[in-house]
């Protein structure tokens, strides 16, 4: 594994921070003990499974219980909570379903409500009762994935993302609303088959034009522009955040490119990054440490517009990253273990642990509390260009095709992993052509050789089978159904 120079060099020293304080890890619905644990590290900031089926699981019927702990526990260890709701109760789907049905297209609560009303007013009863600690809120998780979202675009605009966004923004004045949570895949089940296509197949299509026309048609909504991307190494990562992805010509416009044409000034977050440990994954404990260090030393030098071999910065508005995962799923399932935490899944402190804790010290810490803004209101921050969606810019080198997104896990609130998405590319895409870019005689190429380099959408080597959220509850003996990956 390689990482850039310039990031090891940056490893080195103190990391200057910005004010908002970067640090964050995904947390689900962690104990106090593994929240203390977080909190021991200098990490400010908690990710949270915010589930509605499980907090309203008959209408008009809240059970407070985790979300009164994890809240509690967590503002008593100093630690700011990031809300992620999400998941339809089988009672708001408006017809029949069952979570524990082998078939997603049968789930429950990846469907949206029948009444856009049900979910607006949990929203509120939400807001209002943690509005006071709980400033930022999530609108669903990953909803270009139908196990999570089984609806279209456009729905999820217009009954999840807008009505819930205006609620925040309603119900608490100085709440902000984050999204839109996509996975950086092309063959999410959102807009695969759009973009520049020939012959079925097809470049500049899936997350990044979601994103796009997300931004484009309600980006007035969103406060901060949330994201999840993984990358097998830190400067590959930091790269294809910033320059998309390379195959003789680019393919896929990086995060950046995409935020500074449709959301010009607006705070980005990266909620979901990380490298999965062996037994799991492909990294060692001690080489997902040193990936974890030069993943916040990079970002921190593309914030300043430093980082060396990437074009397009500085990049000011990228203000937090959010290590996944806080700690091991327990379970293991017929494809193997999901071990991306930062503690192993008895709690015990993992390389990455001490890495980070090291980060933030060397850093200077985050003592002093995050300022929060008085009223954003809904509209967008002050455009301020960093960068412009241009493919004139020199290429990089970065033409691997290793994205992966874990997914969720069968924790305690949290739905079972997802092996490995099907690694096929979408068949018979139409031809209408999206984004400003113009391949001309090189376009027929690339597509050609990335017929034989498809992407892999998931984790490396995962079987096809996996667990229904039925039977990840039976195993972990919960008493509320599991959400998923936040």
């Amino acid at each position: 594994m390689s990482i850039s120079l310039c990031v090891a060099a940056l490893v080195s020293g103190a990391l200057a921070l910005d004010g908002d304080c970067p640090y964050g890890v995904n947390a689900h619905q962690a104990s106090d003990a593994q929240l203390a644990q977080a909190a021991a590290a200098g990490i400010p900031w908690v990710r949270m499974d915010f589930n509605w089926f499980q907090f309203e699981p008959a209408k008009g019927s809240h059970d407070w219980s985790v979300a009164d702990r994890f809240i509690d526990g967590a503002t008593a260890q100093g630690l700011q909570v990031f809300a992620s709701v999400a998941y339809t109760p089988d009672w708001a789907v408006g017809q029949a379903c069952n979570n524990a049905d082998e078939n997603e297209v049968n789930w429950c609560l990846n469907k949206p409500p029948a009444n856009t009303g049900d979910w607006t007013d949990f929203v509120a009863a939400a807001v209002d009762r943690y509005g006071d600690r709980v400033k930022h809120w999530g609108l669903w998780n990953e909803p270009n994935l139908s196990h999570f979202y089984d609806g279209d675009r456009e729905g999820w605009v217009d009954r999840i993302l807008v009505p819930g966004a205006q609620t925040v923004h309603d119900t608490c004045n100085d709440c902000l609303v984050l999204g839109p949570e996509l996975a950086n895949l092309r063959e999410a089940n959102w807009d695969s088959d759009e973009g520049i296509c020939v012959a079925g197949e097809c470049i500049f299509n899936g997350w990044e034009v979601s994103l796009g026309e997300i931004l484009k048609d309600a980006g007035d909504h969103i406060d901060i522009v949330t994201h999840h991307k993984y990358s097998d190494t830190a400067d590959e990562w930091l790269s294809e955040l910033v320059e998309g992805q390379w195959l003789i010509v680019q393919y896929m416009h990086g995060l950046k490119e995409i935020t500074d044409a449709e959301a010009p000034g607006k705070p980005v977050w990266l909620t979901e990054f990380g490298q999965e440990t062996t037994p799991g994954g492909e990294f060692s404990p001690a080489e997902a440490a040193a990936q974890l260090t030069a993943a916040f030393a990079g970002a921190e030098a593309l914030r300043s517009g430093v980082l060396t071999g990437v074009a397009n910065q500085p990049w000011p508005e990228l203000e937090k990253l959010f290590w996944y995962d806080l700690v091991d799923d327990p379970n293991t399932y017929d494809w193997g273990e999901f071990t991306w935490g930062l503690l192993d899944a008895d709690g015990n402190p993992k390389d990455a642990h001490g890495a980070y804790a090291d980060l933030i010290a060397d850093g200077g810490g985050c003592a002093d509390p995050v300022e929060e803004p008085e009223d954003t209101g809904t509209g967008p921050t002050e455009p301020q260009e960093t960068g412009s969606l241009d493919t004139a810019d020199e290429t990089s080198d970065s033409a691997t095709e290793t994205d992966s997104d874990p997914e969720p896990e069968a924790e305690d609130g949290s739905l079972p992993a997802d092996p490995e998405l099907a690694d096929e590319w979408s068949e018979g895409c139409g031809c209408r052509v999206s984004g400003t870019l113009g391949l001309g005689w090189l376009t027929g190429l690339v597509l050609g050789t990335l017929v034989l380099r498809r992407r892999r959408s998931g984790l490396h080597g995962v079987s096809d089978e996996w667990s229904t959220p039925g039977q990840a509850l039976e195993q972990e003996g919960c008493s509320a159904m599991p959400s998923g990956p936040v």
